[in-house]
């Protein structure tokens, strides 16, 4: 038997408990000082042999939770062997499609470059019809994303696609999903009606605080205010049909990351249970990065206190900032994912869209014409940065961003973040704050 190469240790200062996680299985434990104490003997060596009953109790639970394992197992051969399944899925079909690279917004941090004229011509829609013909019956299950730009200005190109990439997943029993990263500005009732008569059922809008705090950051491009409207959108969404679900995404920095308490409770009780909140730091600039102007630690202190708070008072809270059980970094390291732009230009990653930077482009027959070159600088890189292989916190990112490799050979913020996060969300454990959520997602062990 040997100690799972993943296990951390997290001691709160307060309490004197310790809690004890394993970043690749998502085992959870809580001991006390003499329980830990009989734990770290039995992790130091744990090919001890016991007689003494209490411990082999303790023992068996070290075993269940994988915390300890056999020694014929090669962890590092199970996360690659994740990385891998994830990239390579056969069952599943990714595609973004941008129907614009334009925006009614001109929010200061956004990091796109819009062309006021991007909109999708009747060519590029035909070609992109005739490639989901060909390419959707292969696979189990369509995921189709609407990004932008700012989508909604192109919503006839939405509704035409959608209805006929629905159809064409009813006709071959093909399981579909379909979600649309929106400003939330545009909807209206009709609008919204048809959006979900073609099975959109999920949504991304971001708020960014509460109304003098987003009208600062989310502005239109006339530059009037847009959070009333969006408000109020919301509460439309919300309650045209039960079905539907808002991802409320919080881009904060150090600007706004205070005032999220406020922003949560301005939304009606009876909607939260639909909304899902995340919050996002923003990247980019000094002067609105949140990890450049905060520290990690009070990122990760301040965003498990508000995951918290939005529980309480009924928001849809899944604990993202662990992320157990992932299988890839990110939607762009799958190779049966695509982003098809306006004028038919496919990439990968949703950060840029430079033309130099395309994996290839959309044939007026509705084939995806590879770049070779610039496919391979994706795909055969290495699974893992040299540093990821000594990292206890692998499992909980699968390496960082494949952008970031390629273009300043390093991993990115997250190698500061994801262990303060971990940190702060198992603290929180011990506070009772999150105990509810993680024994009914991720099998905890509480003693």
């Amino acid at each position: 038997m040997k100690s799972s190469r993943f296990n951390v240790v997290s001691e709160h200062p307060k309490t004197g408990e310790t809690i004890l996680f394993n970043t690749l299985y998502g085992s959870i434990t809580v001991w006390d000082k003499s329980g830990f104490r009989m734990v770290k003997q039995l992790l130091d060596k744990p090919d001890t042999i016991i007689n003494d009953k209490v411990i082999k109790i303790i023992m068996s639970h070290l075993v269940d939770g994988k915390y300890i394992i056999n020694d014929d197992v090669d962890e590092i051969k199970v996360v690659e062997n994740r990385k891998i399944l994830g990239m390579k899925d056969e069952n599943r079909l990714d595609v973004i499609i941008m129907p614009n690279m334009t925006c009614n917004f001109a929010c200061p941090y956004c990091y796109e470059s819009h062309i006021p004229s991007s909109f999708m011509s009747d060519e590029t829609d035909e070609a992109i019809k005739r490639w989901l013909v060909d390419q959707v019956p292969k696979f189990k299950v369509l995921i189709l994303n609407w990004f932008g730009g700012e989508p909604l200005l192109s919503f006839e190109r939405i509704i035409s696609i959608g209805k006929f990439v629905k159809d064409i997943c009813n006709n071959h029993d093909i399981g579909f999903m379909t979600n649309i990263t929106t400003n939330g500005y545009l909807f209206n009732e009709q609008r919204i009606k048809e959006l979900i008569a073609i099975g959109i059922f999920s949504y991304q809008i971001t708020v960014d605080g509460p109304p003098e705090i987003h009208n600062k950051t989310r502005i239109l491009r006339d530059g009037k205010d847009s959070f009333r409207k969006i408000f109020e959108n919301i509460l439309l969404l919300v309650r045209a049909n039960k079905k539907v679900r808002i991802s409320l995404r919080v881009n904060f920095n150090h600007n706004n990351i205070y005032a999220i308490p406020e922003l949560l409770k301005l939304f009606p009780e009876d909607i939260r249970p639909s909304l899902s909140v995340v919050y996002e730091p923003i990247f980019g600039k000094k002067c609105f990065s949140a990890t450049k102007n905060i520290s990690s630690e009070e990122i990760s202190s301040k965003i498990v206190d508000y995951y918290h708070l939005a529980q309480q008072m009924g928001y849809d809270v899944t604990l993202e900032s662990i992320g157990i059980g992932k299988l890839v970094y990110c939607y762009a390291e799958r190779e049966n994912q695509f982003i098809i732009n306006y004028n038919g230009d496919v990439f990968k990653c949703s950060v840029g869209f430079n033309p130099e930077e395309r994996f290839g482009y959309l044939s007026s027959e509705g084939r995806v014409i590879l770049n070779e070159k610039q496919w391979n600088k994706w795909f055969r890189m290495d699974l893992f940065e040299q540093k990821c292989y000594s990292c206890k916190f692998l499992p909980l990112c699968m390496g960082g961003c494949r952008k970031t490799r390629i273009e300043n050979a390093n991993t990115g913020s997250f190698c500061s973040l994801v262990p303060t996060n971990t940190s702060f969300a198992l603290k929180a454990v011990a506070f009772d704050k999150f105990e509810e959520i993680l024994q009914n997602q991720y099998n905890v062990y509480v003693q």
